[in-house]
């Protein structure tokens, strides 16, 4: 969301001020693996008011666009390779995340990835309404989206890997037989090696770019 959010700032659609209050939390976040939730509630009512009577077409382009700005500097290295091994052995691959679907999409189309399952803002007549069509996906939300794709695609979650470097994440880990943690913090580092889940630990960090 934040290099999404820059790269609106040089389209003139955000302002430096909004941008850097992306910046503060999403280092806030870097500290502590944990999204403030008060914060949350702030920019996700923030980005519908921004979208709200938009075209769904017109987004769509901002997020393709965006992609193509910074999508290679936004990913971390480690993570890509991990991407490619489960590709190379023909497993289906997945984004879940509380961000936007029209930018979880663009992500996985972009990657060669099998779907993404995002928050999803309720459209009529091809203009957004400012309102979610349902909650943001995150947390036990995300869990439960995860079991109900699991069903839908017959994947077997006891054979399957979850990556995440979020607390809120601990339902999406739980749930599959082989957790990653990524870039943990002390308590999610905890937790990991209490339960013997995998680790990795990024050369890439956020601070660098922004």
């Amino acid at each position: 969301m934040f290099y999404f959010a820059r790269h609106l700032v040089k389209q003139g659609v955000f302002t430096k001020r909004e941008l850097a209050r992306f910046a503060t939390a999403q280092a806030r976040f870097i500290r502590t693996k944990t999204e403030d939730k008060k914060l949350q509630e702030i920019i996700t009512e923030k980005a519908l008011k921004l979208v709200a009577g938009r075209f769904q077409s017109e987004i769509t382009q901002l997020c393709e666009s965006a992609l193509s700005d910074s999508l290679e500097e936004a990913i971390y290295p480690e993570i890509l390779n991990c991407l490619k091994w489960h590709q190379e052995r023909g497993q289906q691959t997945w984004i879940l995340t509380a961000s936007p679907i029209e930018i979880a999409s663009g992500i996985a189309a972009r990657l060669n990835m099998t779907g993404a399952l995002g928050t999803v803002a309720e459209i009529t007549d091809g203009r957004y309404t400012g309102k979610l069509k349902s909650g943001v996906l995150h947390g036990k939300n995300k869990a439960k989206a995860l079991i109900q794709l699991a069903d839908s695609m017959k994947i077997d979650l006891d054979n399957s890997y979850a990556y995440s470097d979020s607390l809120n994440d601990l339902p999406l880990l739980s749930a599959v037989g082989t957790p990653v943690v990524v870039n943990p913090n002390k308590e999610l580092l905890r937790i990991a090696r209490k339960n013997n889940w995998q680790e990795i630990t990024t050369t890439f960090s956020f601070s660098r770019t922004a």
